[in-house]
């Protein structure tokens, strides 16, 4: 049997810390290899990495993952990707297409199938997140009051946007305002901003990990297939 190493092209910083503190001791427990979180590259040029703002961005760092893999003759080499669905690029393919699909699910799963189908390599497994990254942190809102003493009160607002979206962290997700990260934003440094400076990248790996990739997968459908894959590929 061929040694597992999975490549994760990720969004941004908090994406890369998820990925390497979080997800990597998880599926290494699972009898994977190695697991490695590269940050997009948005301008070559400037060194410039994270936030990605077009396509071509995720195709130029995929296609010199896949051409650069060759170190290990027993080793089997997945990429993937851990994209938010929230403020994806318009020139993604299929985007068009997918903006007209109502259900959540369908719609993630319709770009992922044309992303696949574009990158055209039986090794490679898109995952575009629902909605954005953030979604995870509700599924621990206790962890989240923990690491920031004292807005309790406030994370109140983050138990009734879960409840409005029927209990699935997946589904929050309104607009601009109130998106994921948005609503646990306000919910951390206030109206006012008087409170805490929300650090994204550290709360996200601090945050999921309090949680457990356990609860992730229970609690977030999209996210477990994800993972299944990753474990069965």
């Amino acid at each position: 049997m061929k040694d597992k190493i999975i490549h994760v092209l990720c969004e941004g910083q908090t994406e890369q810390g998820f990925v390497e503190e979080v997800l990597r001791p998880y599926l290494k427990e699972q009898g994977v290899k190695s697991v490695k979180g590269i940050l997009i590259t948005t301008n070559k040029k400037k060194n410039a990495h994270g936030g990605m703002l077009s396509y071509n961005h995720a195709v130029t760092d995929i296609g010199l993952l896949r051409q650069t893999k060759k170190d290990d003759e027993y080793a089997r080499h997945i990429f993937t990707t851990m994209f938010d669905l929230y403020a994806l690029p318009n020139d993604f393919p299929g985007y068009a297409v997918a903006q007209r699909i109502g259900n959540p699910y369908a719609r993630v799963n319709s770009l992922e199938t044309d992303f696949a189908k574009d990158i055209n390599d039986e090794r490679f497994i898109p995952y575009i997140q629902l909605h954005e990254f953030e979604s995870l942190l509700f599924c621990g809102i206790a962890h989240i009051a923990r690491y920031y003493p004292g807005c309790d009160k406030r994370c109140k607002q983050l138990e009734k946007a879960l409840l409005d979206a029927g209990g699935n962290p997946e589904l929050i997700n309104n607009g601009p305002s109130t998106a994921p990260s948005k609503r646990i934003i306000k919910a951390i440094e206030g109206d006012k901003k008087t409170h805490y400076n929300y650090n994204k990248p550290v709360t996200g790996k601090n945050v999921t990990k309090q949680i457990g990739v356990e609860t992730l997968r229970a609690e977030c459908r999209h996210f477990n297939e994800w993972i299944e894959k990753l474990i069965n590929s």
